[in-house]
C-alpha cells in the first residue's frame, strides 16, 4: 500500500467500534434456548448427533464458505459448489456470498481501521460476534465477489440465507424428536458460532507468529483442532490461497484432509498448495509485504499512544525495533522494515492523528 493509498483508507474509514450497539436479542436467545435440554433431556444418541453436525457444519464453513468460495483454493462442478454453499449456510452465518465478500475484505485490511473484525481494532467482543449481528454489516458486497454472482442458484441461497438451517432443524426435529433439536442441533450451531468466530478474535490475539504477514495473525493448535485446521491462521494469513492451511505435518488440518480424498474421487481438484520454500520455512517477505509491515508497526505504536493517552510524536527506530521483537516474528528484513516505518512516520502519524480527532465525540 502506497501513501497516498494510505491516507485514501484514513479518510475513508467508517467506524466500526461499540458506539453503535447492535441488536444481540436474537443471538442471545439463540444461547438461551440451549438451556431447554433441561426439560428434553440429555441422550448419547443427541451428543452424537451434535457431533456429527457439528463437524459437517464445520466442514461446511472451512471447506465452503472459506476455502473454496473466500479464496478459491481448488476447484469442483457446479454442482458440488452448490452443495458446499447449502452445508455452510446451515451454520446460520448469513449468505454464502456475504461470508466470502467479507472474509476477502479482511484480507485486504488485516488488522487495520477498515477491518471491521480486527480485535485490534475494536473490542474484543466486537470482533468476536458484535460486528456479526450488527445490522450495518450485513449488506452483501456484490462487487466483491462478482466471479460468484453470475450462478443464479447462488444469488437465490444468498437472498434465502437461513433456508438451509430451517430445513435441516426441521430434518432433525421429525427423526431425532425435541432433544435431538436442542442437543444435537442447537448446541453444535452455538459451538460452530464460536469455534468459527474465535479464528477473527482469539487467532489474532493468541498463538505464535511463524511469517511476517503485516498482521497479527497467529498459529494456535487448539484452535487448529476446534476448527478442523483453521487454527493455522498465520500460515493463512501467510499464503491465503491454499487448500491447506496446515503447512508442517504435524499441523492437523482435517478440513484439508477431507478435501484430499475427495480429489481422489474427482469431486474437488487442484488443490492449491504452498509454496515448497513456506514449507521449509525460507519464505521471505516482498516488499509490499514489508510495506504492510512498516505500516503494522506505526499502527502498533500508534495503539500503544492511544492506551497511555499520550500526545502525538514520531516514534524512534528503537521504539519501532522493540515493537517488532514483541509482535512480528524474526526475519532478516527487520532492518529493512524499520528503515520504511520511519521513512512513512513523519507522514502516517499526523493522518493516525487526524483520524482518532475525528473520532472524538462532539
Amino acid at each position: 500500500m502506497n501513501d497516498d493509498g494510505m491516507r485514501q483508507e484514513t479518510a475513508t474509514i467508517k467506524s466500526h467500534n461499540d458506539t453503535e450497539t447492535p441488536n444481540p436479542i436474537p443471538f442471545y436467545f439463540l444461547h438461551v434456548s440451549a438451556l431447554a435440554a433441561i426439560f428434553t433431556g440429555v441422550h448419547a444418541a443427541d451428543l452424537w448427533l451434535c457431533l456429527g453436525l457439528y463437524l459437517l457444519r464445520m466442514f461446511g464453513v472451512t471447506a465452503g464458505y472459506h476455502r473454496y468460495f473466500a479464496h478459491k483454493s481448488f476447484k469442483t462442478s457446479r454442482v458440488f459448489q452448490f452443495i458446499l454453499a447449502f452445508i455452510a449456510q446451515t451454520s446460520a452465518q448469513r449468505g454464502v456470498l456475504w461470508w466470502a465478500s467479507h472474509h476477502r475484505n479482511h484480507h485486504r485490511f488485516s488488522d487495520t481501521a477498515q477491518d471491521v473484525h480486527s480485535p485490534a481494532r475494536t473490542s474484543f467482543w466486537y470482533a468476536h460476534f458484535g460486528w456479526v449481528i450488527d445490522p450495518k454489516n450485513h449488506e452483501t458486497d456484490y462487487d466483491g465477489i462478482a466471479d460468484f454472482t453470475k450462478y443464479p442458484e447462488l444469488v437465490w441461497l444468498e437472498r434465502n440465507p437461513y433456508l438451509p438451517p430451517v430445513l435441516l432443524g426441521i430434518v432433525v426435529w421429525l427423526f431425532a424428536g425435541w432433544s435431538g433439536l436442542v442437543v444435537g442441533y442447537v448446541w453444535s450451531l452455538i459451538a460452530c458460532y464460536h469455534a468459527t468466530f474465535c479464528i477473527n478474535s482469539l487467532a489474532h490475539v493468541h498463538g505464535r507468529q511463524r511469517f511476517v504477514t503485516g498482521d497479527h495473525s497467529r498459529n494456535n493448535w487448539l484452535l487448529a483442532i476446534a476448527t478442523m485446521g483453521e487454527g493455522w491462521h498465520n500460515n493463512h494469513h501467510a499464503f491465503p490461497n491454499a487448500a491447506r492451511q496446515g503447512f508442517k505435518w504435524w499441523e492437523f488440518d482435517l478440513s484439508f484432509l477431507i478435501l484430499r480424498v475427495l480429489s481422489w474421487f474427482g469431486i474437488v481438484w487442484d488443490l492449491r498448495h504452498p509454496p515448497k520454500e513456506m514449507v521449509q520455512g525460507i519464505h521471505l517477505p516482498g516488499p509490499a509485504l514489508m510495506e504492510k509491515a512498516a505500516h503494522q508497526l506505526l499502527q502498533d505504536f500508534a495503539d500503544r499512544l492511544a492506551k497511555a493517552r499520550e500526545g502525538w510524536r514520531v516514534p524512534t527506530v528503537e521504539e519501532l525495533r522493540a515493537i517488532a521483537i514483541r509482535n512480528m516474528p524474526k526475519n532478516p528484513h527487520l532492518d529493512a522494515i524499520l528503515a520504511r516505518a520511519e521513512e512513512l512516520a513523519s507522514e502516517w502519524m499526523p493522518a493516525w492523528l487526524a483520524q482518532q480527532t475525528a473520532r472524538q465525540p462532539g
